[in-house]
């Protein structure tokens, strides 16, 4: 909680309270903690279901912050949602765009399905376990 707080007055804060009226639903303390887990955690991230991509953002400059190698892989199904802030009449789309209006769409590997299917999740493990054959 402390951390959250320090964030609270540090420039990050003003970057990530800019994207989060752009492209995310979450509040800013969210995108925070996405953040702080994605610059501090170690390890691959896998998100599901980014919408037009806030939470994705957050944890790309985390990542990219960390000075660690860190794969990220977002899993979108796409489609339309009316929704009274941020409308999407086509998710996927608006995913990419967001991605790359806030520099981060080549730190990010987009899989368009859902994610319980059968391609996406070899998709999945293909990109964070290149050497395992027969997963």
């Amino acid at each position: 909680m402390y951390r959250l707080m320090e964030y609270r007055h540090q420039e990050i804060r003003h970057r990530l309270e800019k994207i989060g009226r752009a492209a995310s639903m979450l509040h800013l303390d969210v995108l925070l903690l996405i953040y702080h887990f994605a610059k501090f955690g170690t390890g691959n991230i896998l998100e599901i279901g980014p919408y037009i991509g806030g939470s994705t953002i957050a944890a790309a400059i985390g990542a990219r912050e960390s000075g660690s190698a860190k794969k990220i892989i977002s899993i979108e199904i796409g489609g339309r949602l009316k929704h009274f802030r941020i409308p999407s009449r086509n998710i996927f789309k608006d995913l990419k765009k967001n991605l790359a209006r806030f520099g981060v769409l080549e730190d990010v590997t987009l899989i368009n399905g859902p994610s319980f299917d059968t391609a996406t999740t070899s998709a999945v493990t293909a990109i964070c376990c290149p050497t395992i054959v027969g997963l």
